[in-house]
């Protein structure tokens, strides 16, 4: 992620430094788990329109969904795009959708950004996933103090770079609860399907998705060392024995209805 980053800022490392290490602009730009954490509900933000909005009103419609959160900036040459991008790849070939299982919401760190930027990038997203309600995935703009409370809530550090006139910041997207809990923070550019699926149905304490999506959760959890979803083998034992079970209650059943019918043979 660190050469990501580099890419987009331009930044050379200093002479001496060694290949190996990170500028020294980079330091403090990382993003820190911070699950279980509140995004702020009462900071002030601009739609795609110019209206000043509360936070808490894209957590207060009563739909009771997750939210994928996603912070960058609409200038950004790079990074930001590559993690839009990669999260529109996901949601091509993913079962779930937005507006109907799950909202998002993308809000700029730069400050002197406006909001036709943001209502531009807006149309370009939602026609590339055929959506129309401005609810559905939202693109904010706001002032520093404001933007920067949401962004330390959910981990993610960045700093503007004079010298190159860019934010820099590492890639990543958060997944809300409905209650605007950090649930998940999905690292990098590149986002699994099925991961982003599981995220948002675990954000949701298994209110979205099918009972097969909530049965194969179960079977995985979530590694914050990876930061990816894996194979829960307790979750496996359990739900192979919950099989087991059902085939053995099944053969009974199967058994007494066939031994109910010969004894009706018998005496007819």
């Amino acid at each position: 992620m660190t050469a990501v980053v580099l890419a987009s800022a331009g930044f050379v490392l200093a002479k001496g430094e060694g290949s190996l290490q990170a500028p020294r602009e980079i330091a403090g730009t990382e993003i820190i788990d911070k699950r279980g954490s509140f995004v702020p509900q009462d900071i002030t933000l601009t739609n795609h329109r110019g209206e000043k909005v509360l936070l808490s009103s894209y957590f207060a419609d009563g739909n009771q969904k997750p939210v994928i959160l996603t912070l960058g900036y609409y200038k950004c040459p790079m990074l930001c795009n590559l993690v839009l991008n990669g999260l529109l790849e996901a949601l091509k070939t993913m079962s779930l959708k937005v507006g109907q299982d799950f909202r998002i919401l993308s809000v700029s760190i730069n400050p002197a950004e406006t909001f036709d930027l943001g209502k531009n990038k807006r149309e370009n997203y939602l026609k590339a996933v055929n959506l129309n309600d401005d609810s559905d995935w939202a693109f904010y703009v706001g002032d520093e103090a404001q933007v920067k409370l949401l962004a330390d809530s959910v981990g993610f550090q960045y700093k503007y770079h004079e010298r190159s006139g860019e934010y820099v910041h590492s890639a990543g997207i958060f997944i809300l609860s409905p209650n605007g809990m950090l649930s998940r923070t999905l690292y990098g550019i590149d986002y699994k399907p099925s991961d982003v699926k599981m995220a948002l149905i675990d954000a949701s304490n298994g209110k979205i998705g099918s009972i097969l999506d909530r049965v194969i959760l179960s079977c995985f959890h979530y590694d914050p060392d990876s930061h990816k979803y894996g194979v829960y083998i307790f979750g496996l034992m359990r739900v192979g024995g919950l099989l087991t079970i059902s085939v053995i209650c099944l053969m009974l059943f199967l058994y007494w209805r066939f031994e109910k019918r010969e004894k009706e043979s018998w005496t007819a």
